[in-house]
């Protein structure tokens, strides 16, 4: 039987990640977080290739909408990625901390702080990277694409669940 987004994620004894549903979400959103802090150890140069190879594909994209330079294209390009993948982030916080808080199951502070201390570590991890650097920008860029992510899965489990 598949589950929906907004289903329980407790088993029939009643705790809390013992169902293969609910591990399946903590093992998907802890592979996202492997994947994000994974590109941040990714050094200087090596980055600053892909996003140039990003910025070749959507610079029609960029200049149609009056960003134009190739500087100002990069910086596009990268901060879009940062609010792209924390609004994943923010997509699998859902079914992994915010379903089961909802149930009783989860203290409803965790995945809030989970999805704090995420970029945190990321931007801590770029530091120590050569040609890297950290921001507090990147932070809250960050932080805004978790909650834009964290609020379209609430929609759409809501929706999910009018409809059924």
């Amino acid at each position: 039987m598949r589950r929906k987004l907004g289903e329980s994620t407790v088993s029939k004894d009643g705790r809390l990640g013992t169902s293969a549903h609910h591990r399946m979400w903590v093992l998907v959103f802890c592979l996202w977080v492997a994947f994000v802090w994974g590109h941040s150890l990714v050094q200087g140069p090596q980055s600053s290739l892909e996003s140039s190879r990003v910025v070749a594909v959507v610079a029609p994209l960029l200049n149609a909408l009056g960003i134009t330079g190739e500087a100002a294209m990069s910086f596009a390009v990268r901060k879009t990625a940062h609010f792209l993948e924390y609004a994943v982030l923010g997509v699998l916080a859902v079914p992994t901390f915010l379903v089961p808080a909802r149930e009783g199951r989860l203290p409803r502070w965790l995945g809030p702080l989970v999805v704090i201390l995420v970029p945190m570590a990321d931007e801590t991890i770029q530091r120590f990277v050569p040609g890297r650097e950290s921001s507090p920008r990147d932070v809250l860029i960050d932080l805004c694409g978790a909650a834009a992510g964290t609020f379209v899965a609430i929609l759409v489990t809501r929706g999910r669940r009018r409809a059924a």
